[in-house]
């Protein structure tokens, strides 16, 4: 198989694939069906009488909405969380749905996915794009990230939820990619042999390729010390499962480091801190708390520096007397989540109505929202 090489090609570290599956490390850009043969296979299924050309229309727009985001049938599909690369390739080839002996199945129900997914893309697009905010905590956890990646120790992030400490992390991976930053979150309940599994995915190799004592020694030999490995929300090692299947967790993740010697960060809410450092397996953690290089524990509430950083990324000036109240109230009770989330509405809202930022409109979408939650059951 060859591929012709872009100017953005990676090259990703793989794990080693089963017999007969094959894997790229060529990033190609975009469906690789080119546009005329998509509309003619539309045009072909409306005739077939598998589709109406208005639905044919959202099969089009799904095509350029993959084209303009540079998304494969692959990345399409894992995206959409419906439908795998190769029902997607069907479908943009024409022989979705297509059987022997002249039947024609109907594209109603992927038409119906297809809407779904549209509306939830055009309610994204309509959001602000403030790319990364240079919060305190952003600065925290890069600063960990880039120590534990340039001295190949570990490093523990610990902070409550909402914070952004998930953000920050995201990001860095995102700005230090090209196979160097393996991001992987923690799953609830997950034992080692599940973490293995999801661990080996993240290198593009299929979990069906091998048993689980042969995908760990696929990643041990696929990891570096030029590499760093993030395992977010590893808390819930320790508060979903029972303390054997914990403990097993963090061996493993301890053996990586110790084998690959590769830069390790372990990010966990205070809950995840106190289980780890006073639980049951106390002793037996010790070990890969005496591999770590820094301890960052991050402020409950962030910080009114980032507050005002945060509001001017959004045009609104800095926030005083009852907005500052308000947003610190909510912020405080809620999260950093929930004041984004209210200022890319009233974003969305103000550009609609061609009306400025203002911090009167973010209250009135505040405590609509707040009103919602409140409602109360009226007694007959």
């Amino acid at each position: 198989m060859s591929e012709q090489k872009t100017m953005q090609q990676a090259e990703l570290p793989t794990l080693e694939s089963a017999p007969g599956e094959k894997h790229s490390a060529v990033i190609a850009r975009g469906i690789s069906m080119p546009a005329h043969q998509v509309r003619i296979a539309i045009e072909q299924a409306v005739a077939r009488g598998q589709v109406s050309e208005e639905d044919g229309e959202e099969v089009w727009w799904l095509y350029n909405y993959a084209q303009e985001n540079h998304l494969k049938e692959a990345d399409l599909a894992a995206k959409m969380k419906a439908y795998d690369k190769n029902t997607l390739y069907q479908l943009f080839r024409g022989s979705y749905g297509v059987s022997g002996g002249g039947k024609f199945a109907s594209w109603n129900n992927v038409i119906k996915t297809i809407r779904e997914f549209k509306k939830i893309e055009i309610e994204e697009m309509k959001k602000k794009n403030v790319g990364i905010i240079e919060t305190e905590v952003k600065q925290t956890v890069w600063r960990c990230c880039d120590a534990a990646l340039n001295d190949g120790m570990v490093s523990f992030i610990y902070g409550r939820t909402r914070i952004g400490k998930s953000v920050a992390l995201q990001a860095y991976q995102r700005e230090h990619n090209h196979g160097q930053t393996i991001y992987i979150e923690m799953g609830s309940g997950w034992t080692r042999t599940r973490f293995v599994r999801e661990l080996a995915r993240k290198f593009g190799n299929g979990v069906k390729a091998t048993k689980s004592w042969a995908l760990e020694d696929a990643i041990f030999d696929t990891l570096k010390r030029s590499n760093l490995l993030i395992v977010d929300e590893f808390h819930k090692a320790l508060t979903t499962t029972g303390e054997r299947q914990s403990a097993t967790v963090l061996e493993f993740i301890r053996d990586i480091r110790d084998k690959t010697r590769c830069g390790l960060v372990l990010c966990a809410t205070k809950v995840g801190m106190e289980r780890f450092e006073t639980g049951a397996n106390k002793q037996t953690f010790e070990q890969l708390i005496g591999r770590s290089i820094i301890k960052a524990v991050l402020p409950d509430r962030p910080p009114v520096r980032d507050l005002n950083l945060i509001a001017r990324t959004f045009d609104l000036p800095v926030p005083t007397g009852d907005d500052l109240k308000r947003v610190k109230t909510l912020v405080g009770t809620y999260g950093l989540d929930r004041f984004f989330a209210y200022l890319q509405k009233t974003y969305a809202l103000t550009k609609k109505a061609k009306e400025p930022m203002t911090w009167a409109a973010f209250a009135k979408v505040m405590n609509g929202y707040l009103a919602l939650a409140n409602m109360k059951t009226e007694n007959y």
